[in-house]
């Protein structure tokens, strides 16, 4: 069931907040690694470690140089960009800055250099006070996590129904919808390895979790393609897009004055969907929930949330198959078989069973039909925190060695 929300909503604190606070004995901060973290952990930019001030005249420049170091360290809050910034940066968004060079003309995405940092612009239809936007905007900004992609900024066109959402462009990184499934090469896919998988379960499971019970928002545009994967290291991470922009362009439910509550339709990505928004339902933590839970499924088996397959050409009739409806039928089956014949095959057999069966199991409460049938994301974070670390123990015992030699010369 979905508890109540808490409380407690961390934040980071602003370069101004800092400043005002430096005649302070000690300025302290933790430095957040980027390795795997507690779900209960709220990841922050790195800060230098704990300076103490001195009032005697031999330490007052050391001091002053080490806070001018901590607020240089922090991280520059979000902007209220004008329009012309982002029209300027994107070249009047021309075809040049297009996100994926092969887009359609009329393409919601852009790259830019915005004062600096190589930022993607997504354009989003507003609907709610570009003032409400600002508000929106100076709490979201304090909001940072590794596993989610940063907001640098947002701007309203001139006629106020336009919301442009300025972020970081994450650095070779590509859509894990791409990785799973490249028409050009189905049999390949980088993510080959059950530890890899469960480390970007992981992740996301984390970001989610922060979004809903730190920064104290709904995603509401979580799928594979808004999941981005990158690193160079021996495990990919994951980093979740489109932070804050189902918040600042006003696609969330809000409370009236007269007990009502303004909102509007909202057109999801088809196979994320759940029951209730398709009903035509507001957007909730529950739905963020249902959004990930077909997320894991598709880190178990590869496949995508729906397919489409002609069954008959000469009538044009088509057969839908769904990702969820498919692992309710494995899970059925039990001893494990109908799990080894639905788990992604380019795995190679190299997986646990068990915890296979743990994962989809998990994945399919999250998809429950009913809204409050479905976890909080406290229990699925732990839970598949859990599994993580269950997998690294898997993985390390189930290692090839490398520092094994082997001679063929006679004796």
């Amino acid at each position: 069931m979905v508890g109540p929300k808490p409380k407690a909503n961390r934040m980071c604190k602003s370069k101004s907040a800092i400043a005002t606070t430096a005649s302070s004995t000690t300025a302290a901060a933790a430095a957040t690694p980027r390795n795997h973290r507690s779900p209960r952990t709220t990841a922050t930019s790195s800060y230098p470690a704990a300076y103490s001030y001195s009032t005697s005249s031999s330490t007052a420049s050391s001091s002053a140089a080490s806070l001018a170091a901590l607020r240089d360290s922090l991280p520059e809050l979000p902007l209220l960009f004008t329009f012309n910034d982002l029209a300027t940066a994107t070249a009047k968004f021309s075809s040049s800055h297009r996100l994926v060079p092969a887009a359609p003309s009329s393409s919601n995405s852009f790259r830019c250099s915005l004062r600096g940092h190589p930022a993607a612009v997504f354009r989003r239809p507003l609907s709610r006070d570009p003032r409400e936007v600002t508000a929106r905007l100076a709490v979201l900004g304090h909001c940072h996590h590794a596993a989610i992609a940063r907001l640098l900024g947002a701007a309203a066109s001139p006629d106020r129904t336009t919301l442009f959402l300025a972020y970081e462009l994450v650095p070779d990184a590509a859509p894990l919808s791409a990785l799973l499934r490249n028409p050009k090469n189905p049999s390949f896919t980088p993510l080959a390895t059950w530890h890899s998988r469960l480390q970007l379960a992981a992740d996301v499971c984390d970001a989610l979790y922060y979004v809903h019970l730190q920064a104290d928002t709904i995603h509401n545009r979580l799928c594979a393609s808004s999941v981005l994967v990158c690193g160079d290291g021996p495990l990919p991470r994951a980093k979740i897009a489109h932070f804050g922009a189902a918040d600042l362009a006003g696609e969330l439910p809000v409370q009236q004055k007269d007990g009502g509550r303004r909102g509007r339709r909202i057109e999801g990505k088809r196979g994320y969907m759940a029951p209730e928004l398709v009903a035509g339902g507001p957007p909730s933590r529950c739905s963020d929930v249902f959004a990930l839970g077909v997320v894991l499924l598709e880190l178990v088996s590869g496949q995508e949330p729906v397919r489409y397959e002609m069954v008959n050409r000469g009538t044009g009739e088509y057969e839908r198959t769904s990702l969820i409806e498919t692992a309710e039928a494995a899970a059925a089956e039990g001893g494990g078989e109908g799990m080894r014949r639905w788990v992604d095959r380019r795995l190679r057999d190299s997986f646990p069973v068990d915890a296979a069966e743990s994962l989809t199991a998990l994945a399919l409460r999250c998809v429950a039909k009913d809204p409050l049938a479905r976890p909080d994301m406290s229990w699925v974070a732990a839970k598949v925190s859990k599994l993580f670390l269950e997998a690294q123990e898997w993985a390390a015992r189930f290692r090839v060695p490398t520092d094994i030699s082997i001679s063929i010369a006679p004796r």
